[in-house]
This record gives C-alpha cells, sequence and structure tokens, in this order.
C-alpha cells in the first residue's frame, strides 16, 4: 500500500524505459482516485527514463485514512498505458 501525506509536498520517481516511441515527447501523470474525488498530477520524464510527479499537500483535499487506487499513467505518442498501479492510504 503507497502511503501519501496530508502535510507535505512528496515527488513521485521512478525509472521508465521505452521502446519504439520517443521519450521526449512522453508524458506521465500520477492519478489518485478515492470514492469522492479523482485528482490528478502531471510529472515530466527525462531523457535518461527518470520519471518524477511532483505530489502537492493532500491538506484540505483528502482526509487522513482516507483509502483509494493510485496509477502512474503514460502516454507515448499514440500509446496509453499504466506501468504501476497500487491501493494508498493518506496519513497525517
Amino acid at each position: 500500500m503507497y502511503k501519501l501525506y496530508t502535510d507535505k509536498t512528496e515527488i513521485f520517481e521512478c525509472d521508465i524505459k521505452l521502446s519504439g516511441a520517443a521519450i521526449k515527447d512522453s508524458k506521465a501523470r500520477l492519478v489518485i482516485e478515492s470514492e469522492d474525488l479523482t485528482l490528478l498530477f502531471r510529472g515530466d520524464i527525462s531523457e535518461s527514463g527518470k520519471c518524477k510527479v511532483p505530489v502537492k499537500k493532500l491538506r484540505n483535499i483528502l482526509d487522513e485514512n482516507t483509502k483509494g487506487n493510485i496509477k502512474l499513467e503514460v502516454i507515448a505518442e499514440d500509446t496509453y498505458f499504466i506501468p504501476w498501479e497500487s491501493e494508498f492510504l493518506i496519513e497525517t
């Protein structure tokens, strides 16, 4: 289970490897889905494949102990895929 926090800004990081598409033209975004709300955070993918998505403080947006699904979406040229998905829990 992935933990998110109400009181601090985080950076979600991962490495992405693509074949058949230019990584410089690819986009990444982190989607946080709770029962009542869906949030989308845009990120960047460097030429070396390092993906970074800043996640702002969730105070006053999602309450402590909120659960749901979190996933990384990648759009590479005309292909959309989800390379990572998990459940999440909000903590203070």
